[in-house]
């Protein structure tokens, strides 16, 4: 916990602005650490741009995290801080992160793959997941999203070491590894600012 602070403090962060928090203030610097202080700057290409992504996505991953229906990385880090978390913390930090604006991740991408997934989008993650917002608010904001992150999250999906939508599964199971690859070089092209 306390090597997680020094993290936060070497990032320099933390602006305490947006929703009132309450006690999930102190909590702000631990998720910094790992996730930047707006959100969407990690030094770590597995972690997630937690900016603008939805409060209510943000409350369903943390308390996952917390009780055990999504597996953490790195090996249990995210689970432990999680795990630290009262109710009104996990709300009022998911507020707090959803506030910020989200930035795209801006990483390199294979230009031929890219033109492929955003057809292989559109007919499996396109109804769910907008280009500029997700079309439906129990969604996330892929375009723009670290792709690692995004490869994890898919093989967690894959094997059922996180929570889904059964719609979410069969979408998942429905596409070949090489339409995955392609998805993922479509949402790293993305560059806009929703």
């Amino acid at each position: 916990m306390y090597k997680m602070i020094s993290m936060a403090s070497l990032f320099g962060l933390i602006a305490f602005s947006g929703p009132v928090l309450g006690d999930a203030a102190t909590q702000i610097p631990i998720c910094a650490g790992c996730h930047g202080a707006d959100g969407a700057s990690s030094p770590m290409p597995d972690v997630p741009i937690i900016a603008g992504i939805d409060a209510l996505v943000q409350e369903d991953a943390l308390f996952a995290y917390r009780d055990g229906g999504n597996e953490c990385w790195p090996p249990g880090l995210m689970c432990q801080i999680a795990a630290s978390l009262t109710d009104d913390d996990i709300v009022g930090l998911s507020a707090h992160f959803a506030a910020l604006p989200f930035k795209p991740a801006g990483e390199d991408f294979d230009a031929a793959l890219a033109a492929e997934g955003e057809e292989a989008h559109e007919n499996s993650c396109g109804m769910c997941h907008g280009m500029h917002a997700p079309d439906d608010p129990a969604s996330s904001i892929l375009h723009g999203q670290r792709i690692a992150y995004l490869r994890a999250a898919i093989q967690q999906y894959a094997t059922g070491k996180r929570e889904q939508q059964p719609a979410m599964q069969a979408m998942i199971d429905a596409l070949t590894p090489e339409q995955t690859e392609a998805i993922l070089n479509y949402y790293a092209s993305y560059r806009e600012t929703p």
